[in-house]
């Protein structure tokens, strides 16, 4: 701004509304100091964002003081938006191009998910279509699980365009679309099976550590009645795990110890070594059939629900999440009118920001790739500005898959970008955010200790982390883990669901925490620094974080609450904060 860059020409993309908001805060906030202070002081603030000295010109002063008019009254606002803000605009200003609605809404999760359900509903009741639902019905764990899939494959329906039918999935598995489940048992099945086993589990002592499952499995295998879920159980018999250095191989005479093998008798071993290799070479069979039946009922469904979900927003002048970055992706790639479209929104950017960018997704890359194009090659609607872009990510803090983030992404795309302004002869800055400022230096070191070299953070190396109050003391207390209680008995309809016993895990967990903390608020009071020098721990100098809002969270509320101990609740708001309270 202070080169005079028209505010209109610059793009910001961040995460969220709410950090929308806060930058646009801040820059508004700066400036309208600047408008206000006293010569001296505008000169000491510019210097602050830089500015050297031979530039703190009386005609830079003026300008200075300016801008924060300049950027109140930018046609159409600050570009400081989320990548979906954004390309809702694009959209909004190339409907026909993009093929949408001129007058589209775009649509929250909350509303997105009535709309899903409402057309799950119309699915189920639907002679001729609720097969879609039940091919995928045993595939899901629980009452949720259908709107979760629902919304994941509305989330990517490009993977399924166009949908795959049996022959084609069987292919992808390597499998032939003729096998069925006697196919797969016939290639283990000999008929000798019963005999071979009996002569093996007698002598595997049932309540040994290493032998007690093998004697189990092999003991109650129903070998008349042999399904694929009893061959899964076989493998674990006579196969090796997954994690040794060779997996699922057989296992051949490797049962039991030696005295267990010479009780077994060597042709009986022999005769037992060939079952494990024909059970090694029939669970590529079995695990390509299982793997094809879910993979085919997923494309059902995907091919019932997904025009139908597409018909339902169309007929709303709905978009999604999804549909924006989708929809902008693939107006900034046609080949026909992208590069007219380009051109007009290349005439009003010259610098892009993106911000959280580790947790940018490869498709929404795509697009910032695309704004970009011309960036370092010098070229597009304007050459005689130096055109920039700004990307913040820290891949420690990604959330990975959540709105498809890819982490690596962020590496990609440095990669891509050096490359291309190598080209162009235009330097690459890089900075590394090694400091952390919310952590002590124990607590980094662990972390660093835990996720070592062999566990590289970014490419081309293992990241550290410094702390950047060096000083400050930090300790990591690791608890025994708490072993998950036995279930109990179904309970009956009337009996309450949400109370858990007093052996339940959460509640062990809970009244742990509540009694170590009773003991250091009363009995301990160990001393913490503050500006005012060294006081006895209290209540509030203590926060308890939880992944979610579980029941161990209400659990950890009753607890503390048992023990007497002064708790802020469960949140703590400022009633007078709110807009509509002012």
């Amino acid at each position: 701004l202070l080169d005079e860059v028209p505010p209109e020409r610059i793009l910001c993309l961040t995460y969220t509304k709410a950090a929308a908001m806060e930058m646009q805060n801040r820059l508004f906030g700066r400036l309208g100091k600047w408008a206000m202070r006293p010569e001296d002081d505008l000169r000491s603030a510019l210097a602050d964002v830089g500015v050297p000295p031979e530039r703190l010109t009386p005609e830079l002063l003026s300008r200075a003081r300016t801008l924060f008019a300049r950027a109140i009254e930018t046609p159409g606002g600050l570009k400081i938006q989320t990548i979906h803000s954004f390309c809702a605009s694009v959209l909004r200003r190339f409907p026909l191009e993009a093929g949408v609605s001129p007058g589209f809404t775009e649509i929250d999760e909350r509303v997105q998910g009535r709309l899903i359900a409402d057309l799950l509903d119309d699915l189920a009741e639907d002679p001729a279509r609720s097969g879609a639902i039940d091919a995928v019905v045993p595939y899901l764990g629980d009452e949720d699980g259908i709107m979760k899939l629902a919304r994941d494959v509305a989330g990517k329906a490009e993977a399924f365009d166009p949908p795959l039918g049996w022959d084609s999935v069987c292919a992808a598995m390597g499998i032939d679309p003729g096998l069925d489940e006697a196919g797969v048992l016939s290639a283990v099945l000999t008929g000798e099976e019963r005999a071979i086993c009996d002569a093996v589990w007698p002598h595997l002592d049932p309540e040994g550590k290493q032998q007690a499952k093998p004697h189990r499995i092999l003991r109650d295998m129903p070998w008349e009645a042999m399904t694929l879920d009893a061959l899964a159980e076989l493998e674990e018999v006579c196969l090796t795990g997954d994690k040794t250095k060779t997996p699922f191989a057989a296992k051949g005479q490797s049962i039991g110890n030696k005295s267990v093998r010479d009780a077994i008798g060597p042709d009986a071993m022999e005769a037992f070594a060939a079952l494990t290799e024909r059970v090694e070479a029939a669970r590529p069979l079995r695990t390509g059939l299982l793997n094809a039946r879910k993979t085919h009922a997923l494309h059902v469904f995907a091919t019932a629900f997904l025009p139908a979900y597409a018909a339902a927003k169309t007929e709303r002048g709905w978009l999604d999440f999804d549909d924006l970055i989708g929809r902008t992706r693939q107006l900034l790639r046609a080949p026909d009118i992208a590069q007219w479209v380009l051109f007009r929104l290349d005439g009003g950017i010259d610098h892009i920001l993106v911000d959280e960018a580790q947790d940018t997704s490869p498709a929404q890359w795509d697009i910032v790739k695309r704004l970009a194009e011309d960036f370092a090659a010098g070229e597009g609607a304007r050459t005689d500005v130096n055109r920039t872009i700004f990307v913040v990510g820290d891949k420690k803090q990604s959330i990975y898959s959540f709105q498809g983030a890819d982490p690596e992404g962020f590496d990609r795309m440095r990669d891509h970008f050096d490359d291309r302004l190598k080209g162009a002869g235009l330097p690459l800055q890089e900075a590394d955010l090694l400091y952390s400022f919310r952590s002590a230096r124990p607590i980094l070191d662990l972390v660093d200790t835990v996720c070592g070299p062999e566990r590289p953070t970014q490419v081309g190396g293992h990241l550290e982390h410094k702390a950047f109050f060096a000083e400050r003391p930090g300790r990591v207390d690791l608890w025994p883990v708490v072993p998950p209680a036995p279930s109990g008995e179904d309970l009956a309809w009337c009996d309450p669901q949400d109370l858990l016993g007093a052996e339940h895990h959460f509640a062990v967990l809970a009244q742990t925490l509540a009694d170590r903390l009773h003991a250091m608020l009363h009995d301990e009071r160990p001393e913490i620094e503050t500006e005012d020098g060294p006081r006895p721990v209290e209540a509030g100098d203590i926060l308890i974080l939880v992944r979610r809002r579980s029941p161990l969270f209400r659990q950890i509320i009753a607890a503390l609450k048992g023990k007497d101990l002064p708790i802020a609740g469960v949140d703590r708001s400022a009633l007078t904060a709110p807009l509509a309270v002012q």
